[in-house]
C-alpha cells in the first residue's frame, strides 16, 4: 500500500485524469481501462479502510494491527472473520442493510462524530451515510450526534420495533433537513421514540428528491416535451448518417424512441462502435472493478420505482452525464464546460442527499475523465462510447 499525505491521493487521481494523452484514442482507451482495474491506482476497499482508520486514529497501523484493534473495539458487534477479510482484501462489503449496519458499527467503534461518519461512508464505503428516512439510520444519527454507543442505538431500535403503533392522522411530508435537525436536538430517548412513532409517513418514504431528479432526467431523454422529442431521439436524428448500419438509419434500431431501451442504446453507443462477432461485451467484462460494474444502471434499474440510494446515485450520474453532453452537442457547443458539468451535477447530488463526485471512486472517475476529453468535433460522449466499445 502506497502511503499518501492527506489530500495527496485525490490530487494524484485528478492529475492522472488530465494527464492521459489524447492523440491516439485506441491507446487511450486501453490505458484508461488498465487504470480503472489497477489496485495500485485506485485503492480497493481494504486500502481505503486502512487509510481512513489510520487517519481517524492519527496512527500508522499495519492491516493486521488495525484488524486486531477493530476486533477489540467492536467486540461482539462485528464478526471477527468479516473484519479480517475487510483488512486483508478477502471480501468486500456489499450495499444491503446488513453491510450498512456493519459500517455504522465501525463508526461507533472508532467513536466518529457525524461529519467523520459521513466522510467514512463517502470515501471508504462509496455511499452516503445517514438515510434520515430509514428509522434505524435516523437512530444511528441521533446516537452518534449525542455520543452514545452502538449498544444504546440498537436498544432503541429494539424498543421501537416492539411498540404497537396506532394509526396516526395524515401528516405532512417534512423536509429531510427537518429530520436531521430533530436528531440533533437535545431529546431524551423517550422523546425520540415518540417523535418517530408520531411521524410514520415521514419514515415510510425514501429518496424523494433523488427519484424526482431521476424522473426528470429520464423524461428529458426519452419522452421529451410537447415541443421537442427526447434528447436520445434528437441525437439519433442528428447523427443517423454516422450509424454503422446504414439500413437502419431511420429505424431507431428497431426500438421505441421514447423507451429506456432506446435511451440505453444511444448512451452506450451500440451503433457507433465496432462489435466483435456482433456481441456486446458485458459491463462486468469491460470493467472488472466492482465499484463500477456492481449495479451499473440498466433497463431493470432505470425502470424501478424504488431503487436503493446506491443505485440512484449511479443512475443520476449516468443520466446527467448524457443529458449535459448531448445537450451541448445538440446546441452546437461541442466542447461544453467541464467545470460547469461537475458543478451542476454536484448540485443535484447535494439536493438528493448524496455525496459529491469523488475521484477516488472509480465509477465517478470514469465519468469525470470522459468529461475532461473534449476536442474539436470530439465530445465526452464519443470518448465514453469509444471506451465501452473498444476491444
Amino acid at each position: 500500500m502506497v502511503e499518501f499525505t492527506k489530500g495527496q491521493y485525490s490530487q494524484l487521481l485528478d492529475d492522472e485524469m488530465w494527464g492521459i494523452p489524447d492523440y491516439d484514442y485506441e491507446q487511450d482507451y486501453e490505458e484508461v481501462l488498465k487504470k480503472l482495474d489497477d489496485s495500485d491506482f485506485f485503492r480497493p476497499f481494504s486500502e481505503r479502510l486502512l487509510a481512513f482508520y489510520n487517519d481517524a486514529l492519527d496512527d500508522s497501523l499495519s492491516a493486521d494491527e488495525a484488524k486486531s484493534d477493530l476486533q477489540k473495539r467492536a467486540g461482539k458487534s462485528l464478526n471477527r472473520n468479516s473484519i479480517a477479510n475487510w483488512f486483508s482484501g478477502g471480501t468486500e462489503p456489499k450495499y444491503g442493510d446488513n453491510d450498512r449496519r456493519n459500517m455504522f458499527a465501525i463508526a461507533f467503534a472508532l467513536k466518529l462524530d457525524c461529519e467523520q461518519t459521513e466522510r467514512f461512508f463517502n470515501k471508504v464505503f462509496l455511499d452516503k451515510a445517514f438515510n434520515k428516512r430509514n428509522v434505524n439510520e435516523f437512530i444511528y444519527l441521533y446516537c452518534i450526534f449525542h455520543k452514545k454507543t452502538l449498544l444504546e442505538a440498537e436498544s432503541l431500535i429494539d424498543k421501537l420495533s416492539n411498540l404497537e403503533l396506532t394509526n396516526a392522522p395524515l401528516e405532512q411530508t417534512e423536509h429531510t433537513q427537518f429530520l436531521a435537525a430533530t436528531a440533533s436536538k437535545d431529546l431524551s430517548e423517550d422523546e425520540l421514540i415518540n417523535f418517530i412513532s408520531e411521524h410514520p409517513h415521514n419514515f415510510s418514504i425514501n429518496n424523494t428528491a433523488a427519484k424526482a431528479h431521476k424522473k426528470r432526467l429520464l423524461e428529458r431523454s426519452t419522452v421529451g416535451s410537447a415541443v421537442k422529442s427526447g434528447l436520445a431521439q434528437q441525437e439519433y436524428e442528428r447523427r443517423k448518417s454516422e450509424l454503422a448500419d446504414e439500413k437502419d438509419a431511420s429505424g431507431f434500431g428497431g426500438k421505441d424512441p421514447k423507451s429506456i431501451d432506446f435511451l440505453l442504446y444511444m448512451i452506450m453507443g451500440v451503433d457507433y462502435v465496432q462489435k466483435k462477432n456482433d456481441e456486446v461485451i458485458s459491463i462486468r467484462e469491460k470493467f472488472p472493478r466492482k465499484e463500477i460494474s456492481n449495479q451499473f444502471p440498466d433497463k431493470q434499474s432505470l425502470s424501478s420505482t424504488d431503487p436503493s440510494s446506491y443505485v440512484l446515485r449511479k443512475e443520476i450520474i449516468l443520466l446527467y452525464f448524457y443529458d449535459y453532453w448531448v445537450s451541448c452537442f445538440l446546441d452546437g457547443q461541442i466542447t461544453g464546460d467541464y467545470d460547469d458539468f461537475t458543478e451542476e451535477l454536484n448540485g443535484i447530488l447535494y439536493e438528493c442527499g448524496f455525496s459529491p463526485l469523488y475521484v477516488g471512486n472509480p465509477y465517478d472517475w470514469f465519468f469525470l475523465y470522459c468529461s475532461s476529453c473534449v476536442a474539436d468535433g470530439y465530445t465526452p460522449l464519443d470518448r465514453f462510447r469509444g471506451i465501452l466499445g473498444s476491444e
